[in-house]
């Protein structure tokens, strides 16, 4: 039996829809969320972790399994200069961190300058991201966490005008979209020259894709990813292999008679494992749900269902974001039920509400509740998901018990209780009270 459940925090067990496939690690408790960084309007307050009127709101971050995070920030003051601002890549941990790359646009204070909403993290602490000055050149970009710098990542032969979803391998292998001439296509670079794995028909009218939308980059650097083959109307999700090959994971009812699936959302997640995570349109019913699709060792995927939208259980929407998935099975993703906006981990057998509106949390002003002043979304982008299970998000808080005061947005990691040793606040938090 599928079950769902809250954090321990709050102790609810409920049942939910038996639709497990396969047994995967056990769900871990999320009883500390701790905040890495908050921006805020200089008009209200300073932020924390960040210079003053610094600006991020519609990002994602990543995490590592050493519990490193890594987010971008679009508007980032120079030297204090609120007049004078950039984009920058935040990189640190455990309530420690700081921008390590602040991207300058240049003395034309009209001038902005783009960056990767959603950069990419290895196990060495490496990242991917990309900027572009006024959405022109665009560049891809690779943090070395050992030297403390970021450099430019060369991209020939190819000359995409723009790029988009950098995924780096461990290994340091960069998976990326690009637009090449009038279409798209997806590709990747490491020693040596960069490659392009597939191609839309904008850009060579013989390939078998219409459309290509937002990929995932795997361990092994093969890269996962929704295309339209026939017309926009036939879906699939394909891995592809640098030498053009594919295997498909899954296709649609148009395109495969008998596939319990009407559609998948654009974007995608793929984990160590090889695991696909995606949130899906069932064709029985008309109904969201997500779901993961394991490498079955005779060259297919078996599917596994998460969570669907519409009762006996909690889901009530379910956001146009991609999941997260590791390499244990476990997949987080942004939802919303009875009581709000929240993030949910499940593993095929148990739900499980890991933090959503309302949640008390720890910040630098004291006890906090998820949450915003207005009717603006709770959270933001996609949750992040590490081989601990560690669940790093972006969310709104307001003081505890007044939603009327902004206190703007923070990145947050909700520990996965089962790997935490010691007490990780910093110095000056203050615990909100217990639930």
């Amino acid at each position: 039996m599928t079950t769902i459940r809250t954090s321990t925090r709050v102790q609810a067990l409920l049942p939910l829809l038996a639709l497990a496939q396969a047994g995967h690690a056990a769900l871990p408790t999320y009883d500390t969320v701790e905040l890495q960084a908050r921006s805020n309007l200089i008009v209200n307050d300073d932020g924390w972790n960040v210079p003053p009127g610094t600006s991020f709101n519609s990002i994602s971050p990543a995490i590592d399994d050493a519990r490193r995070v890594a987010f971008t920030a679009g508007l980032v003051p120079i030297d204090g200069n609120l007049s004078h601002n950039g984009a920058g890549l935040w990189f640190g941990g455990h309530a420690e961190g700081g921008f390590v790359k602040i991207h300058d646009p240049g003395d034309d204070p009209e001038a902005t300058m783009i960056i990767a909403d959603t950069p990419s993290i290895n196990a060495s602490g490496e990242v991917a991201y990309y900027t572009s000055l006024d959405g022109g050149t665009y560049q891809l970009w690779k943090y070395d966490p050992a030297a403390g710098a970021s450099a430019p990542v060369n991209l020939l032969p190819l000359t995409p005008s723009s790029i988009g979803n950098p995924g780096i391998t461990d290994a340091g292998r960069i998976g990326f979209k690009g637009r090449f001439g009038l279409g798209y296509g997806i590709a990747a670079v490491g020693a040596g020259p960069a490659t392009l794995y597939a191609w839309d028909t904008s850009v060579d009218e013989g390939s078998d894709y219409a459309y290509i939308y937002s990929p995932a980059t795997a361990a092994d650097g093969r890269i996962v990813v929704k295309v339209s083959t026939v017309d926009y109307d036939h879906n699939e999700i394909r891995v592809f292999d640098a030498d053009g090959s594919s295997t498909r994971v899954v296709a649609d009812a148009a395109t495969s008679t008998g596939s319990p699936f009407a559609a998948f959302d654009n974007g995608l997640d793929v984990g160590a494992g090889g695991a696909v995570a995606v949130i899906v349109r069932l064709a029985e019913g008309n109904l969201r749900a997500v779901y993961r699709f394991d490498p079955d060792g005779a060259g297919g995927y078996a599917a596994t269902e998460i969570a669907r939208v519409g009762a006996p259980g909690p889901i009530t929407e379910l956001a146009q974001f991609a999941p997260a998935v590791n390499a244990s099975g476990l997949v987080a993703f942004r939802a919303r039920d009875a009581d709000g906006e929240a993030i949910y981990v499940g593993n095929g057998e148990e739900l499980l509400r890991v933090v959503g509106k309302g949640d008390l949390v720890a910040t630098d002003l004291g006890g906090a509740q998820i949450g915003q002043h207005d009717s603006s979304p709770v959270f933001s982008g996609k949750p992040a998901l590490n081989a601990n299970g560690d669940v790093a998000f972006v969310a709104g808080v307001h003081p505890a018990g007044n939603p009327g005061e902004e206190w703007g947005t923070g990145v947050f990691v909700a520990y996965a209780t089962q790997a935490i040793d010691d007490v990780i606040f910093v110095d000056g938090f203050e615990a909100p009270p217990a639930r």
